[in-house]
């Protein structure tokens, strides 16, 4: 109750100064998000779009983008969790956009029932707790999900979430936080992402990288630690944020990533 009258009161005395949590987005995010959206000059690719887990209830379509250059294998998972609307609505405008290198593969529905219920668990539990290390998968929808990255090998893999409350600010929430395998660059997303996207009146919004053990049963922690994949999970919050601009976040981060793991070019010479 008191973490609950916590988080009201938090939102009372801001919402005067951030109406709606709304974030500005300089000339810099534009041209990366236009570039993500735009073929490259160098031809259009190719997509192909698939089926995991096909002829079942956890039956949800994967999108492949292949760009005409070499390149890395990034792999952004929406919808881990049902209830967590931003990063479903992201990762299915992002399965619209076209890499200038390397492979694009997006499952903006991962668990399909969860989603389609609007509920943070699916009929086996809560997914992202069903990759633990030195074993199989947990359920038949994760271990779906595991074939598909095994197939696809992915280089990178993002995880969109978002949470209640901010990473330090309350207890047991993780919004506004980036967690990555030891050799991904959570860092500099989150220098990036404080820069270019989060206003001086939220500072308590200030994204925060932490290095994450890859010993627990967390869907990017199993890729970084079977795949040795640069494995990313990105929290935003609802604390004095709209829905819109918790998408904007995640697509933002989406297209920081891309870009520092070279599958996109920033237009207009940033």
């Amino acid at each position: 109750m008191r973490r609950r009258t916590y988080l009201a009161g938090g939102a009372s005395v801001l919402a005067g100064i951030a109406v709606s949590g709304v974030v500005s987005q300089p000339s810099g995010n534009e041209r990366l998000l236009e570039a993500a959206r735009e073929p490259p000059d160098t031809g259009e690719g190719s997509s192909n779009t698939e089926m995991i887990r096909p002829g079942t209830d956890h039956e949800t379509p994967l999108y492949e983008i292949d760009a005409p250059n070499d390149g890395p294998t990034a792999m952004i998972f929406g919808g881990v969790h049902g209830d967590e609307r931003s990063g479903i609505e992201a990762a299915h405008e992002i399965s619209d956009w076209r890499p200038d290198a390397g492979t694009l593969v997006v499952v903006p529905e991962t668990n399909r029932v969860a989603v389609e219920n609007d509920e943070r668990r699916g009929a086996d539990g809560d997914l992202n707790r069903q990759f633990p290390a030195d074993r199989e998968p947990r359920s038949e929808l994760a271990a779906g999900i595991w074939d598909a990255v095994e197939t696809h090998e992915p280089d990178v893999v993002l995880d969109l979430h978002r949470s209640l409350g901010v990473y330090g600010l309350h207890r047991e929430f993780v919004g506004q936080a980036i967690f990555h395998s030891p050799d991904a660059r959570g860092e500099r997303l989150a220098d990036r992402l404080n820069e270019d996207a989060v206003p001086w009146y939220l500072p308590f919004h200030r994204f925060t990288a932490r290095e994450s053990s890859l010993t627990g049963p967390l869907l990017f922690q199993h890729a970084a630690r079977e795949l040795e994949a640069s494995a990313y999970i990105f929290e935003t919050t609802e604390f004095l944020l709209d829905h819109s601009t918790m998408v904007e976040l995640s697509r933002l981060a989406a297209a920081h990533v891309l870009e520092l793991h070279g599958l996109l070019e920033r237009g207009g010479g940033a």
